[in-house]
Order: structure tokens, then C-alpha cells, then sequence
């Protein structure tokens, strides 16, 4: 996972609520009912599951340390999704001990590399560079209406990028593929079979783009068609100022929560 900044959510708890309406307006779905949905579940069966588990999210302080208010941040969003959710007191091992002295059913974690959401009974792990990958391409298919048979661009070759051509592939979407790596781009392109563009101006021709760059503030006005969606899990957003006022309508973009919510909602598929 990309490392967050302290900046990037240091409002996310207070804007909760905000955030939940933003993606509902987007997708059309609440955060319970997207932590469902993207991972193919009815909605009852998260609201079933929220009566009875306990969230417990654990600091850790390996690398270069715990990210102010990350925590805070994943059980704020957790607990906006219907469930209970605790902030360990203590960190590391330590306080994967605690979640479990005090019975929590699912821990989540995460260090420098990467953000794991896992259920105790079930004994099932979530990926967050998988959980956002899927999570993106959902809120896109949900905000557009369908993505079958449709020309998608995805810009950027890394972990989630691979993670996101893949889940396209089972939406029977048409992923494109464009990074300003040309060797990784066409390795990647050769390996899942897909097609590049080869240059920036090109994008313009897209009018759905997942964004999983995240060099930030690269995308100018004029670069994007008219009438574009862009599902962006790449932070920090690539859209400038202008750019993200001109298409913020129809931008899918947070710090946490689609991720997150797609991590919660897999621990219950079977």
C-alpha cells in the first residue's frame, strides 16, 4: 500500500459521515451496503454479521512507525459500516494479544507494506491492495451503470493497477493499459493480454479511467474527456485543482474507506 500521510486523514474521522454521504451519492450505496455489495453479498448478511463481531484495530510501529490517526480512521469508518470497533491501547504483538484478551472476532492492521483485515473465527485475511482494486472497479461499474464490454484505462502498473486489470477482466470489461514505464507497461499488458496507449494525449479518448498512480496533481485540464469517470485509488489524486473541480461529479476518489470497506465485506464471503 502506498504510505499515507498524517495530512491526508487527519479530518477523516470528523468528516465521517460526509464521506459516507459522498459515496452514496456517487454509487448509490451506504458504507454497510458497499462493504456488502462490492464483494457480492446481500446486505443483510453485514448487518447480521455487525450484531454480533468486534473490531479491534491494532497500531503497529514497525518501519517508519505508526501514522497519526490511521487507526482512529479504519474503526471511525468500521463503525459507520454498523459495526463495534476498538482502538487497541497497545501495539505490535502486543496489541494483537489485547484484541484478543478482549474477544474482538476480526483485527485490523497494517505496517509500511501492507494493510491486512483478519477474522479470527474464519480464519480468512483481506488485502487492502487487492480490496482496492476491487473496491474501485465496483464503485465504477456502480456510479456508470455497468462496465461489460466497455473500453476501461488504467493508469499505472503497480500492485493495485495489476489487481485492477485483473478485476475487470472478470466484469468482461476491455482493459487498456497506459504507465510512463514503457517496459513495465507492455510486460504487464503482455502477461494479462490486454492492450496499451502509448502516450499521454491519448487518455483523452477514455471516458472511464482507474487511476492507480500516485505521483499526484499530474493530470491538467484538457487531458480527460468531457464527459469522463475517473475511479481514483492512487493517492495523492492526480487531478490539479482546476481538474478535480471541472469532473469532482463524477470522481471517485477517498483515503480509506472504499478499501476498507471491501477488506470488511471479504472476510464474510465464503
Amino acid at each position: 500500500m502506498t504510505r499515507l500521510k498524517t495530512e491526508w486523514i487527519n479530518d477523516l474521522v470528523d468528516n465521517i459521515t460526509d464521506n459516507e454521504k459522498k459515496l452514496k451519492d456517487l454509487t448509490g450505496l451506504n458504507f454497510l451496503e458497499f462493504a456488502s455489495r462490492a464483494n457480492g453479498l446481500p446486505s443483510d448478511k453485514i448487518i447480521e454479521a455487525a450484531k454480533s463481531e468486534l473490531v479491534a484495530v491494532v497500531p503497529f510501529t514497525a518501519g517508519l512507525g505508526v501514522i497519526n490517526r490511521f487507526s482512529e480512521s479504519v474503526a471511525a469508518i468500521v463503525r459507520q459500516a454498523g459495526f463495534d470497533a476498538f482502538v487497541t491501547q497497545k501495539t505490535d504483538a502486543d496489541g494483537l494479544y489485547e484484541s484478543r484478551r478482549r474477544n474482538a472476532t476480526i483485527v485490523f492492521f497494517a505496517d509500511d507494506k501492507r494493510y491486512l483485515g483478519w477474522h479470527f473465527k474464519k480464519d480468512r485475511v483481506s488485502d487492502n491492495n487487492i480490496s482496492t482494486a476491487r473496491g474501485y472497479v465496483e464503485a465504477l461499474e456502480f456510479a456508470t451503470g455497468g462496465l461489460k464490454d466497455k473500453k476501461t484505462l488504467v493508469i499505472g502498473c503497480g500492485v493495485v493497477g495489476f489487481e485492477i486489470i485483473k478485476h475487470l477482466k472478470t466484469k468482461n470489461a476491455i482493459p487498456v493499459i497506459f504507465d510512463k514505464n514503457d517496459a513495465l507497461k507492455w510486460q504487464l499488458a503482455e502477461k494479462l493480454k490486454t492492450s496499451v496507449i502509448a502516450d499521454y494525449e491519448s487518455i483523452k479518448e477514455f471516458q472511464l479511467i482507474l487511476d492507480a498512480t500516485s505521483q499526484g496533481q499530474w493530470l491538467h485540464k484538457g487531458m480527460l474527456h468531457d464527459e469522463a469517470w475517473i475511479a481514483a485509488p492512487g493517492i495523492p489524486l492526480s487531478l490539479d485543482d482546476e481538474t478535480h473541480e471541472i469532473y469532482g461529479k463524477r470522481l471517485i476518489h477517498d483515503q480509506l474507506e472504499i478499501g476498507t470497506l471491501t477488506m470488511l465485506g471479504n472476510l464474510f464471503r465464503k
